[in-house]
């Protein structure tokens, strides 16, 4: 599988994606913003990897397999994975996640002749004797490697107090996780017609318990040391789980936990997980063939694994803060273009070997956008898809911030007739205002004048008659 890299906008490197960028760019004219290099893919397609293809799933005999991808919840195969089917020892999955939310790995218990009844003489066991004490992860240890029923029911009586009270604190766990095609009648998986559950819902059930590390250390082991005991000697338990096994054929490096389950009526049936260059995935198994052997489950679970690591990727396609494009900027003194990048991430599983060239990144967002523009403004989403599936809408925003030009604006203000029209009626007014107040004030000077005029005439005439009347002055 190649390795995911990073690319960002103005990077690119193939020449096939440069020319889909014009050509995109010249169907929305410079309304729209440049198609981005998707910034997680390789250039190139990885060479095939054990010929292993996505479009090509395994045959497996099993009558019932699911396979996901935990990261992103993508569904790798399916058959039959709705369908009923009796899961056996795959039931302790369940069992081994609720004792380990309920108690403590240090707890120590003792084991009850009653728990020894509960089990038949033929089902598998791990050899506890009763009035033997055991830690409780020594006691999942017998649940999970040996498959020992008696531990179940050692474990069940310690958390809930009795045997029933925890078969419903099974089933209320498996309803709080999605499963709707699951019933539990017991903590063991010992057959009974009312005792099933999917391929589908178990893979829930064992994602949930994977988030448990000592889950996932504990049934990931290929070997486990018991120590010694009032009842049994020191002895080491080994793991029905050849996946897990380094001296195993079947042996995967990727696989890090499971459980067997095996009854006449479920036939072989494996619970796996497994993690490989970022692809996290858990695989189901039901009711393969007794015909093929013991390993039937196992050997359908390593083609079921093997498919998926190789012919798979997970990867984040785009990070948040990746330049998706850019879009033209109207007004800005501060250039003509605007980087748009990622608010969010996309995380998609897809083919091994998918290049940029091969996903589609759809704008929501129109241009030319007009400044100002805030740095980490939202500008609308970029959905990316592959062959029509959608992988996720993102958040698109501005990468920096631009201002607005004054001058710019009032210039682009100016171009549109209407606003010119406006601008020429209001000069017009402008004028006709200005020549109305000035003929105003002029008449009112004109009409002070004429009263200081009048005045004065007045003045001038009232000291004429003075003098006229005036006594003249006798002379000495």
């Amino acid at each position: 599988m190649q390795a995911i890299r990073k690319v960002t906008y103005m990077r690119f490197r193939n020449k096939r994606l440069i020319t889909t960028v014009a050509a995109l760019l010249a169907a929305l004219l410079v309304a729209a913003p440049a198609l981005p290099a998707t910034p997680a893919l390789a250039d190139e397609a990885a060479p095939e990897a054990a010929s292993y293809s996505a479009d090509q799933q395994p045959e497996l005999s099993a009558q019932a397999a699911f396979l996901f991808d935990r990261t992103t919840g993508y569904v790798l195969l399916d058959k039959n994975a709705d369908e009923r089917h009796y899961p056996a020892s795959m039931t302790k999955i369940m069992t081994a996640l609720l004792v380990l939310e309920h108690a403590s790995l240090a707890d120590e218990v003792t084991v009850e002749q009653a728990d020894l009844d509960m089990i038949t003489a033929d089902s598998s066991n791990a050899g506890l004797r009763a009035g033997e004490t055991l830690t409780v992860e020594n006691l999942l240890a017998c649940l999970l490697l040996p498959s020992g029923n008696e531990s179940a029911y050692v474990l069940a009586r310690h958390v809930a107090g009795d045997y029933q009270a925890f078969v419903d604190m099974m089933n209320s766990r498996a309803a709080e996780l999605g499963c709707t095609g699951t019933h539990f009648v017991n903590p063991c998986g010992l057959h009974d017609d009312n005792h099933y559950t999917t391929a589908h819902d178990m893979a829930l059930i064992l994602s949930e318990a994977e988030k448990n590390a000592d889950f996932v250390r504990i049934s990931g082991s290929a070997t486990w040391d018991l120590p010694e005991t009032s009842m049994n000697p020191a002895r080491t338990l080994k793991n029905t789980d050849l996946l897990v096994n380094p001296e195993s054929d079947l042996y995967m490096d990727a696989v890090t936990c499971g459980k067997t389950g095996y009854t006449g009526d479920a036939g072989r049936c494996l619970a796996a997980g497994a993690s490989k260059d970022g692809l996290d995935v858990v695989g189901v198994v039901m009711d393969a063939p007794e015909s093929e052997g013991s390993a039937a489950a196992i050997s359908n679970m390593h083609d079921l694994l093997s498919w998926g690591l190789s012919a798979w990727q997970t990867t984040s396609i785009v990070n948040a803060g990746d330049v998706l494009g850019t879009s033209a900027v109207r007004l800005s003194k501060d250039g003509e273009k605007l980087n748009v990048s990622a608010a969010d991430a996309i995380t998609a599983t897809l083919p091994a070997g998918t290049t940029e060239d091969d996903l589609d990144v759809a704008f929501s967002w129109q241009g030319p956008l007009t400044a100002p523009v805030e740095a980490g403004e939202p500008l609308g989403t970029a959905i990316v898809s592959y062959q029509g599936r959608e992988l996720g809408a993102i958040g698109a925003v501005a990468a920096f911030g631009m201002r607005l030009s004054i001058p710019a604006f009032v210039m682009d203000w100016l171009s549109d007739p209407i606003h010119m029209v406006i601008v020429v009626v209001a000069l017009v007014a402008l004028f006709v205002l200005v020549g109305l107040l000035a003929s105003r004030g002029s008449r009112r000077r004109q009409r002070d004048l004429r009263r200081e005029h009048d005045r004065r005439r007045a003045q001038a005439a009232g000291r004429r008659v003075g003098a006229h009347y005036a006594t003249p002055r006798k002379k000495r």
